[in-house]
């Protein structure tokens, strides 16, 4: 490889991470934005239902700006394929996870999906892991166990709904890589919005719980939601995927529940403790050694 070759990967890699904590950032405000939706009076479909419509809304406009909007009908159903069958199951998983479980503990659970993304890779495309990668790995999880770790008693059922949002977000995340090759992520976002939207709305219209936001309140969790919770980190997720796939965007997605408890302590007044806080070390160490690793590869250029 010419140091050329090396810097361009160098870059490119730079900036699938940097996208991805991006992702992980704006993700991580999530449970804000719901906070002030739900104080307003709405229940978690109806929040959604509005999150994804919005969503959906402004990147169809954007797309239509752009004349982006003639494509052959197989991008469609294979993008609205992945919505139906991957991003919004496993929404409603999580929502599920939280009905029976701790918030932190439901959050846990789910950031087991990097081990899942490696272990997938390996099963299913033969990407045997690195061992930087693994290393990654184990700090990340265990910076996720001490930030988010709550004791409790709580029903097996929860679990089970805990694990399955793990899987099926890893399993979502490698599937979604495969369809994704040559997507531009904004369109990609837009179908998972629509989708999503439209199977969040009929739960909605079922449950007989429809409620137009109009409190300032109200207005800004929904908007929170769509623009800070919905478009900006999935179309950097994908944007990231696409540079330096699943397995590496997923760890370094594990710093959400660090940014989440940092927010909670931020504008909700809750103090960090010690073991939140070596937790955040831990996660950031584990990060860190993935930018390391991209470093250390570009010093025989340089020499």
């Amino acid at each position: 490889m010419t140091a050329q070759s090396q810097a361009a990967d160098l870059a490119k890699r730079s900036k699938g991470i940097g996208l991805a904590v991006i992702s992980a950032v704006s993700f991580s405000t999530l449970g804000l934005f719901a906070k002030l939706a739900y104080s307003q009076g709405m229940a978690p479909a109806q929040a959604l239902a509005w999150r994804f419509s919005l969503a959906a809304t402004v990147l169809w406009m954007v797309l239509a700006s752009r004349r982006s909007l003639d494509r052959p009908w197989n991008e469609y159903r294979r993008v609205l394929l992945l919505g139906a069958l991957g991003f919004a199951p496993q929404a409603g998983l999580y929502f599920m996870a939280v009905k029976y479980l701790d918030p932190g503990l439901a959050s846990l659970l789910l950031y087991l999906y990097p081990s899942f993304v490696i272990g997938l890779s390996y099963l299913f495309l033969s990407r045997k892991p690195k061992v930087k990668q693994l290393v990654a790995l184990l700090l990340s999880s265990l910076g996720c166990v001490l930030t988010l770790w709550t004791r409790g008693s709580y029903p097996l059922i929860g679990y089970v709904f805990g694990l399955a949002v793990a899987i099926s977000y890893a399993a979502y995340l490698l599937v979604g890589e495969r369809i994704i090759v040559g997507l531009d992520p904004i369109f990609i976002t837009a179908n998972l919005m629509s989708v999503s939207a439209l199977i969040y709305w009929v739960v909605t219209l079922a449950t007989g719980a429809f409620m137009l936001p109009t409190a300032p309140l109200a207005l800004a969790g929904v908007a929170g939601l769509a623009f800070c919770g919905s478009i900006l980190p999935i179309v950097t997720l994908f944007a990231a995927i696409r540079l330096i796939g699943p397995s590496e965007t997923s760890l370094v997605s594990t710093i959400e529940p660090l940014c989440t408890v940092a927010l909670s302590a931020l504008f909700f007044g809750e103090r960090l403790s010690t073991s939140q806080m070596t937790g955040g070390f831990f996660v950031l160490s584990g990060v860190l050694i993935l930018k390391l690793r991209i470093r250390r590869k570009a010093q025989p250029c340089e020499s």
